[in-house]
């Protein structure tokens, strides 16, 4: 599992120093999905996870971005989180974010509410509006740690 996110990791790396002088990918507004494998340590299973997310550049010529996010990772608890995620584009369509929010997660019959912070490092390949590559994303919330490695796939609108 961790071998499998490493890997996934060195892969982006890879990318990026293939593609640091492409300096195309500064949307404005962005709308995305990213769909990825999630093993869930704490509770000792292995799920899928979905984040949509809306960025608005705000800074940088539109380097620095800022939006609303959710996060649903398919599982007995319905684990949601809504979030406020703060992007940064490094070089090319290297990305780094943090997403401050507040996970929802059913406990038996009870729904608990918990601050949760995630941090996601993508690249994005451009294709005209749309955009698509990998990303790697950690969930750190008071239950545990969960992480994921996936796909990005995103419309500029």
């Amino acid at each position: 599992m961790r071998k499998a996110l490493i890997v996934h990791t060195l892969v982006i790396a890879g990318i990026c120093s293939a593609y640091a002088q492409n300096e195309k990918h500064l949307h404005n507004n962005d709308l995305s999905i990213a769909i990825g494998y999630v093993p869930l340590p704490a509770e000792e299973t292995n799920t899928i996870g979905f984040h949509f997310h809306y960025l608005r550049g705000i800074a940088m010529d539109n380097r620095l971005s800022m939006g609303v996010g959710l996060e649903s990772i398919v599982d007995e608890h319905g684990h949601y989180t809504a979030s406020v995620p703060l992007q940064y584009r490094i070089i090319g369509g290297l990305t780094a974010s943090y997403a401050p929010g507040l996970m929802m997660r059913k406990e038996s019959e009870e729904i608990l509410y918990q601050f949760s912070q995630h941090f996601e490092l993508g690249y994005e390949f451009d294709m005209g509006v749309f955009h698509l590559g990998p990303v790697t994303e950690i969930g750190v919330e008071p239950t545990g740690v969960h992480y994921m490695g996936g796909i990005h796939l995103g419309i500029d609108i």
